[in-house]
Formats: C-alpha cells, structure tokens, sequence
C-alpha cells in the first residue's frame, strides 16, 4: 500500500500486499524476534488490521484472521493451492518491480516507514496508550485518505530497551532527553512553539474595515503584546519550524528530530519522514484535513497540534512555487514615555486607545552601551576576542592590548556588553594571530554571525552543505543548528520592523501575556509596569523573623517531606511576627502584606521597602563577613556565555567587576529557607518550583541528571564591596542554545540590600552610624540602569542601598526577547562596606 499514492491506490493491488506482507511477518525469523511474551505485551495476531479508504476494511480483516489461522501458524504445514501460488508469483513480481522503483527514487524511506511501526507501540506506552491504540484516526477511518499502519511487532534493540523499561526513565541520545512523568510539572506542559500561529484568523486580515474596528477599541493589547508578522523561507524553515514542534509533542530536544530516522530512540519520528509523506499527496490543493490525517499517522491525535498542521498545510500548497510560509507571533512594543507618568501628563498616560494624544520625548542618554551577541556557523569552535587597540603607555607600550571574551562552540553563542565602535574578531583556538572575521560594535549592528559561507551564492551554499554532510564534514545536529540560526536571523528582521528593536533572543519564544492562562501556568509571572509609582501587593504566610532559634542546621531533603516541614514550620512560628520590632500580632494573623512598587517601566524595575528584617539582614552579614559565618567569600567572576564560554581573569576581569562573593543554598537554614519563600511570593510563582525534584531512583542512577527536575533558582549569591570596588554596566542575561526546546534563561533577577546608606559594619555587626564612626559609614554603591528611558534623567535611574530592601528587575520582555535596557552596575562604593545577596531566578528551567 505504502508504494503508491494514498489518494489513488488501487484497492484489490491494496488488498494482495497487505496478504504478502502478513505471509512475511510469518517467516522464521519473524518468529524468533515475536516470543509468546512479546505477543502477549505488545498485542497478538488479532490486533494487525489497516484502516483503509477503500471502505473494504472488514472483509480484509476476515480474510487475514482465516490466513492467519490456517495458513500462517508456525505449527501448521502450510498448503497453498496452485492458483495461489500463480497468484502469489504474480503479486510477487509487481511488487519487487515496485520496490525497486521506489527504493531508486526514495532511497531507504520503506525502511523508516517500518520502523515508525515499531517505535509506534513504544511511545504509545511512554504516554500511557494501550494496544487498542495502535491505529490513531478519526471515527470515521474508513473514509480518511492516510491511515496509522499497523504495529505488533518491535526491532531486537528496541525490544531490548522496553524490558529494561528504559523509556520509564532517560533516554541519553547525544546529551539530549526524553520526557519523563518527572520533575516540575510546569516544565512537562512547556511548550517553545504555543506562541506561534500559522492558521488563518481574523486579525490577518488587513481590509479598511476591521483596520478601523480595532482602531476604535478601547482595549489596549495585553503587556504591550501586538501581532507581528513574519515570512520565512520555505526551505530550510519548514524543517527547522516542523522539528520544534515534533520536539515539543515527543518532548525532546529539537536535534533530535530532525532528519535522524537512524536515531535508536525515535526511529521514524525524525522531522524528514513526516515531510516525506506530505510530498506524497497529490492534487493541485492538498486539504488541510489531509495533512492532519497524515500527522496522525504519526503522532497520537492528542499530540498533534492544530497550528503544527496549518504550518505543514502551507508547505504543501507552497513547495511547488516555492513561496514564503507567512506566519503571526506576538512582539512587544514598548509604549511611550509619557505614559509613564500619572501625575506629571495625566491627559496623556490615560488616553483613549493607548495613544497618548500630546508626546513628550524621552531624554538623551549620556550611556551608549548595548548587548552583542555573536554566534558561530562554522564546524569548528572559534574564539571572539575584544581588540582594545595599542598600549598607550607602560611596559608593553605599543602593544596589541586583547581581551578573550570567550570559546564559542560550532552552532553556539556567546554575548558581552558592548559600546560603539569597540573591535572584535574571531581566530582559530589554536592560534590567536589566524583571524578568521572582524567586527565593529553599532547600535544598528549588535548582533554577528561568523559564517565561512558567506560569500557563496544560496544555491552554491545549499550545494556545500548537502556536499559537508556527505563527506561527514558536520553532523546532523550541527546542520539543525545552522539552518536554525537562518530562521531566527530572517524573523529578526521582520521583529525590526515592528518594535525598532534588536531581537536578542532564539525564535520562537512563547510570550507572556497575562490572558493567557494557559501559558502562565508554565511560565513566570510578570508584575504591569504601567507607569512609575504604580503599586502592587502580594501576601505572604512567610513572615519575618524577629529572633533566631538557639541552633540553625541545614535542611535535607526529608526536611521537605509534607508532614517534617508542617512541623518545622509551626515550630518557627514562635521566632517570626509580622512586625519588623517583633512581638505577637493582636489578630493573630498568619500572613502580611507587602508593597511592590514601580520605579522603572523600560527596563522593567520594582521595589519592595522592609522585605528583609533585621534580624534576617544580621544573619546573612554573618553567613558573609567571616565573623560567625562559614560560606568563603572568594574574588567575583565574570562569565561570558554558558555555552563554552570561558571567564575573564585578571586585570581585565577587575576592570569589570571587584567584589567578594560566596553562594548558600536554601536549605542552608530555616531563615535562608524562608527568605526563598518570601521570594517566590514575590516573584508569584509556587516556591516548591525552587526545589530540586529528583527522586532516589534518579540519584542512584548513572545518568546524567536532566534539567527538568532542578529548581529554577540559583543559589544566593552574598556579596561584600569594600572602597573601590564596584561593577560596571552588564546585563545578567545569557544567551541558550538556538535547538534548545526549553530555552532556559534568567527571567528575573532579585537584589537584597544588606546594608544601607549610611551603615556601618564593624565586627561582622551592622549598625547605623553615630557620627563618630562616619568615615566607616557606607558612602555611594547605588544600583544604576544607565539606559532607563525616562522624560528628564539622562543618566538613567539610580537606586540607592537600603537594608532590608528588595529591588528585581526581568531580564526579558513579555514577548520573550532580552532586555537590553536591563543592563544595570553597581556603582563604585565611595566609604563603607557594602553588603548584597542576589538571586537569579530561570524560565522555564535553570541552565
């Protein structure tokens, strides 16, 4: 059946090679590999049957259940009658004649198809189906153009993993793995594609009418998010686009996917497969409902998503003229800088429509700094250097003065903070003198691709790459990872065009917008930043602590068990008040609110006074100073990228960061612990999400452990500054890599002032200054975001220390690019000590 059309098969030729290839499953070999018990595990004869659109199907099945009663038990001497033996000859011949024209043409494609059927039973059960699952079609199978071919049978190594139950657990294919009933539930329910829309909808529609309707609403898109479109290239984007979505429906990694029908794991399910059936249908307009009859041949029918298919729908009405796939997303916009103000242009933040009606510019930035990012198409690992020029003076007077920003792998990024017309350039790890490319830092130019093709013309490119992966000069993942870098740097462009920003981050990316439900429960909450000023509350049952229970141990993970932390927690309730001065609450109340207040729109910024007490303040100086403490304080690091990126050192790292830090975990004690708490109430997310959810059984395993089971928060990070030390403008961004289905990055970061203008620390004790002591007495140290748009400041805004306060910031935008404007540095401490804990919080997984 497979060797000719779906559409326009002949139903008697359908019906004699379903009867040959039952006689084949009936060989010897057959019988070796089918065991009683794998008969009994994985479904008997009686479950083989096709669903066919001929409307024959159950005369089929008659016909199959006699032969295989009589004809094909291995116990039984087969008799077959001379008429079906020239029958069988005859069928024979049309078939290998058949086969022969299709392997020409299709190279090993039957042999995929086979193994779609074995992998089929096996992914059934990883997302609890049953054999009675085996044929996944609509009601009506009969009259559907492309139906699930039938499974009862597995491979020797994939019969060999199913006994050891391997897909129960972590399959470890190239460092990648598949889902598994573990881990943060938010993480198994992430989707990288949900804000995509291929399918056609109302607001692609450009006639003057509906222009006019939503010119006239009163509604203001949600988080500033607007429709963008996008036209992508119909080669490679189809395959690059359609591999994160198989990827989000198996739950694997996108490399995985696309074009590995080899792979031991997915067999069949690899990306090329399913294209390949698509190239099939015949017609001058294939259906839409044919393509989804094709996936669902495939994928179980839940698993297949609706703008999945409107995407394939396009390619196969496009692939002959080659036209672009036309797809929507969300983008955000960033308002203007009068809506800012409420009090200062009341007529103007209120205005009809979100368009204020009289605007006021923003100021002049004195700051010219902005995010990079470079990424490396090459098959090699590469390194980026910033070319500072000659040394003007000194010892190496004359000199070339380069700084290593870091190793960049083949398909991989890295990115630093830069300002313009700073030089940077790529040589060979091996010799820093073989500069490979050169590059000079815009405004306009933020982004660069180091790509050793180039120069070529497109269809002299196409003909290197197929020539490379003959040769084996790359691999399939590092194709996937190059195709997939043309697809974001082509949507980039239309993202320009729509907001007038560098798009940072790797399309797709689900966006944050607060009507979609279903998509916060899988991701981090965003506090509106409507304008500055603007106050939000939040409850928290994790009140302060106002006394310190005599000893303080580590928490384990029994320490979380349901009825343990019940305990612990009541028995802490007698050292916390919801008062800073402490004392027992007159209504006995179990819970406080606190003050979350805007200072910032554009870097999104908020504050929260009094979050610490100062009894909590104390004990994290303590964890800090060396006095009572024991977290060793060490030189701060500065790191580039985690794709490979290596640090700075040295005088070039202490031109960008001087401080001491050391790093506590939660479960460092009941007030650390309670700290996190409080956080993730702040943050609005479930604190449990900062826990790890490995199980025993994950532990005593040798498998690396998957991502999908970390917490989502680092540890704090505690930090001291003495006079002179300070950090200059970065960002707290990094860049993941572009097929990673989760795309994990820093969503938020959370800074809490230990100390305070005017503090002094002595002896490890924080106290306020007496006037005695003021040259001990903190000076300066204030957190700045140099690129804050405001309507007066050109340097931005300025936040000054105050112990126990609480300032977080997000790193990304609602529609899931980075935010350049959150670049942020601590200014440099003028007297005093300055102390800090930060603590980065990731989405939708930690790194």
């Amino acid at each position: 059946r497979r060797l000719m059309h779906p559409l326009d098969h002949d139903t008697t030729m359908d019906h004699q090679i379903h009867q040959t290839m039952s006689l084949k499953m009936t060989s010897s070999s057959y019988e070796t590999v089918y065991s009683e018990q794998n008969e009994e595990e994985y479904g008997g004869e009686d479950d083989y049957s096709y669903a066919s659109s001929a409307g024959e199907d159950e005369d089929y099945e008659e016909e199959e259940e006699g032969m295989n009663e009589e004809d094909c038990s291995s116990n039984t001497n087969h008799k077959i009658t001379n008429d079906f033996k020239q029958h069988f000859v005859a069928i024979g011949v049309a078939i290998i004649a058949a086969l022969v024209t299709h392997m020409h043409i299709n190279g090993g494609y039957m042999t995929w198809r086979e193994e779609m059927r074995n992998d089929w039973e096996i992914l059934m059960k990883r997302f609890g189906g049953n054999k009675n699952e085996n044929t996944i079609v609509s009601n009506n199978a009969a009259a559907a153009p492309y139906a699930a071919p039938s499974m009862n049978y597995i491979p020797t190594h994939q019969r060999k993993m199913a006994s050891e139950k391997a897909m129960e657990g972590y399959i470890k294919e190239d460092h990648q793995y598949a889902r598994k009933s573990g881990g943060h539930e938010r993480a198994r329910e992430y989707r990288r594609t949900d804000g995509l829309t291929f399918c056609p909808v109302a607001h692609l529609i450009t006639s003057p009418a509906i222009t006019a309707a939503v010119d006239d609403s009163t509604s203001t898109p949600s988080n500033n998010l607007e429709d963008v479109e996008f036209l992508l290239a119909l080669d490679p984007s189809v395959r690059v686009l359609h591999s994160y979505y198989l990827a989000d429906a198996l739950g694997v990694e996108s490399s995985m996917v696309y074009e590995d029908p080899a792979a031991e794991f997915l067999g069949s399910y690899g990306s090329d497969v399913i294209l390949k059936d698509i190239d099939l249908l015949s017609g001058e307009e294939p259906t839409l409902d044919q393509v989804k009859h094709i996936l669902e041949s495939h994928l179980p029918s839940s698993l297949v998503d609706n703008e999945h298919a409107c995407l394939l729908h396009q390619y196969a009405l496009n692939k002959a003229t080659g036209r672009s796939i036309r797809g929507t997303t969300k983008a955000y916009v960033r308002p203007h800088v009068s809506t800012f103000y409420r009090s200062k242009f009341p007529s103007h933040s209120v205005a009809a429509f979100g368009k204020p009606a009289a605007k006021v510019g923003p100021a002049p930035l004195s700051f010219t700094g902005f995010a990079t990012k470079f990424i490396n198409l090459s098959t090699q690992p590469v390194k980026l250097y910033w070319d500072a020029g000659r040394i003007s003076s000194g010892p190496r007077e004359g000199q070339m003065h380069t700084v290593l920003i870091g190793t960049v792998q083949s398909m991989e990024s890295i990115g630093t903070a830069s300002h313009p017309g700073h030089q940077f350039f790529v040589a060979t790890t091996y010799d820093k003198d073989n500069v490979l490319d050169r590059y000079t830092a815009t405004a306009d130019e933020q982004v660069w691709y180091y790509d050793p093709l180039e120069d070529l013309s497109l269809e002299k490119r196409v003909e290197e790459m197929d020539k490379m992966t003959k040769d084996k000069k790359w691999t399939a993942k590092q194709r996937f990872g190059r195709e997939a870098w043309m697809v974001n740097q082509s949507f980039s462009r239309d993202y320009l065009v729509k907001t007038r920003m560098i798009w940072l981050a790797n399309f797709p990316q689900p966006y944050h917008d607060g009507s979609n439900t279903a998509l916060e429960k899988v991701s981090n909450h965003m506090w509106p930043a409507e304008y500055i000023g603007q106050v939000h509350t939040f409850d928290t049952n994790h009140l302060y602590f106002t006394d310190l229970p005599q000893e303080l141990e580590s928490l384990t993970k029994q320490d979380y068990e349901p009825d343990m932390e019940s305990q612990r927690l009541s028995a802490m309730e007698q050292f916390q008040s919801t008062s800073l001065k402490g004392g027992t609450d007159s209504d006995n109340n179990k819970s406080m609110s606190l003050n979350v207040k805007v200072v910032s729109c554009a870097p999104r910024v908020v504050e929260v006074k009094k979050f610490l007490s100062p009894v909590e303040v104390q004990h994290l100086i303590n964890l800090a100073s060396g006095e009572t403490g024991n977290v060793p304080m060490e030189l701060s690091r500065v790191s580039a990228s985690p794709n490979g990126g290596k640090r700075m050192r040295g005088d070039a790292m202490a031109e960008v960061r001087s401080s001491k830090g050391g790093w506590i975990h939660r479960e460092q004690d009941v007030v650390v612990d309670t700290i996190f708490r409080r956080v993730a109430d702040l943050l609005n997310i479930d604190e449990r999400l900062m826990r790890d959810h490995y199980t025993p059984e994950d532990l005593a395993g040798d498998v690396e452990l998957p991502p999908t089971h970390d917490r989502v928060v680092e540890a704090m990070q505690l930090l001291r500054y003495d006079p002179g030390d300070g950090y200059t403008a970065h960002h707290d961004f990094t860049f993941p890599s572009v097929g990673s289905r989760y795309q994990p990055r820093r969503f938020a970061s959370v800074l809490l002032y230990l100390t305070g203008e005017g503090d002094v620390v002595e002896n490890g004790v924080r106290s306020k200054s007496s006037g005695i002591n003021d040259d001990k007495a903190l000076e300066g140290g204030e957190t700045t975001f140099p690129r804050a748009i405001t309507t007066e400041n050109h340097d931005g805004i300025k936040i000054k220390p105050q112990s126990g306060k609480a300032v977080m910031f997000y790193n990304v935008l609602p529609d899931g690019n980075m935010d350049d404007l959150s670049q942020h540095a601590g200014e440099k401490v003028e007297k005093g000590v300055k102390y800090l804990a930060n603590i980065f919080v990731w989405d939708p997984i930690i790194n």
